[in-house]
């Protein structure tokens, strides 16, 4: 709501945002700081768009705002569930209308996109564009377009540039990006300086995580881990996922190779969950990326996966609704004051939701570190692709 309040107005979105006059409800950010974005400028501009028209058609009601933030996650979320369903159907699958309706129906995806409104499905949308196209110049487009919108699939840019001319399709999945970002900066008259310093610090943020740097905050918060430990961290465990998926993506063209499209499927869910292990912060919404990619996985080779894809589904949710306490904060919009209770729920049980958040956060990891364990035991297996029907 900020960022699109603000960039309406020609302010930065990564520098500090205050209050939205007329349509924030909440100070979550304190009031010596005001909120600035992590990621690239796709979604400021749309917000900014979206905020134009609400005061174009004459600002009736800040609810009016919020529900047309929540229109391109949530058309994005449908089509996502559509295009699996068509990726899976054109290769003889039988069970594309289950993944259909799983990826509808989930109660995760429904919180993450139409409650929450956290729009990572953008992206998970433009990568499941770049799968159903033929390996070329298109799919090292959308693979540009899928960072654009997040940075996340950044990580899938060398496996998805495999194909005709790789070099090229690299250039484009990395090219894409960069040229809009640093276009749209410039265009809007953005330092780059607060641009620059706002992107270089989210590669080594951490924090309360689904991560396995769980268990240092966790055991700092009971007096456990000096301070200096979670110092040394800050300053450089936040960079090892990098070196991490980079040893992923070698390991996964070794394995698999990224030539079929099992191959690729299993190389892309190889990375992203070295990536969910080891960064510093995964919040709920990055378990979307894996989700996407499992789907596939259970319905075209791997279903004895079914069922940890299902436990990993409802340990993302479980640490969800022990994160916001029984989901009661987003009826804040209507309610400011629950936050209030909220707070003093919070303060209540803490010791007790800290421990939830460890344990969910802990199931999660486990069940990461299972998926890579069977994904490497399936590493010699081969499969010719089947042909899409026209």
């Amino acid at each position: 709501m900020r960022a699109g309040y603000w960039v309406a107005h020609g302010v930065s979105p990564y520098s500090n945002m205050n209050l939205a006059p007329g349509v924030s409800f909440a100070n979550d950010f304190g009031y010596s700081f005001g909120a600035a974005i992590g990621y690239l400028p796709f979604w400021p501009v749309i917000v900014a768009g979206l905020y134009k028209f609400y005061v174009l058609v004459g600002s009736p009601t800040r609810f009016l705002y919020y529900f047309l933030i929540k229109q391109p996650i949530i058309i994005s979320d449908v089509l996502v569930a559509y295009y699996l369903y068509r990726y899976l159907d054109r290769r003889g699958s039988d069970k594309a209308s289950f993944v259909m309706k799983v990826w509808l129906f989930s109660p995760l995806n429904i919180i993450i996109s139409a409650i929450w409104g956290m729009f990572d499905c953008i992206a998970v949308l433009f990568v499941v564009f770049a799968l159903t196209t033929p390996p070329g110049a298109y799919r090292g487009f959308w693979a540009g377009v899928a960072t654009f919108a997040k940075s996340i699939p950044v990580i899938y840019a060398i496996p998805l540039s495999r194909g005709p001319n790789p070099l090229r399709n690299l250039a484009l999945a990395i090219g894409v990006p960069v040229v809009a970002t640093l276009a749209i900066v410039w265009l809007m008259g953005w330092p780059f300086s607060a641009f620059g310093t706002t992107m270089q610090s989210t590669l080594s943020t951490g924090r309360q995580s689904l991560s396995a740097w769980e268990v240092m905050f966790y055991l700092s918060s009971l007096g456990w881990i000096p301070n200096s430990a979670l110092n040394f961290y800050y300053q450089w465990g936040g960079y090892i996922w990098i070196v991490a998926v980079a040893l992923a993506t070698a390991l996964s063209y070794r394995w698999f190779g990224f030539d079929t499209e099992r191959g690729l499927i299993h190389s892309m869910m190889l990375i992203t969950v070295t990536f969910l292990v080891l960064r510093g912060q995964v919040n709920e919404q990055y378990a979307l990326y894996l989700f996407a990619l499992a789907l596939i996985d259970v319905a075209m080779w791997s279903p004895r996966r079914r069922r940890l894809l299902f436990a990993s589904i409802s340990a993302v949710l479980l640490y969800h609704i022990t994160n916001d306490p029984l989901l009661i904060r987003y009826v804040a919009p209507v309610y400011p004051h629950i936050l209030t209770i909220e707070a003093n729920l919070i303060s209540a049980v803490n010791p007790e939701r800290n421990f939830l958040l460890f344990f969910w956060a802990m199931i999660f990891w486990l069940l990461n570190v299972y998926y890579f364990v069977s994904l490497y035991r399936d590493r010699h297996v081969r499969t010719a692709d089947v042909l899409p029907a026209p």
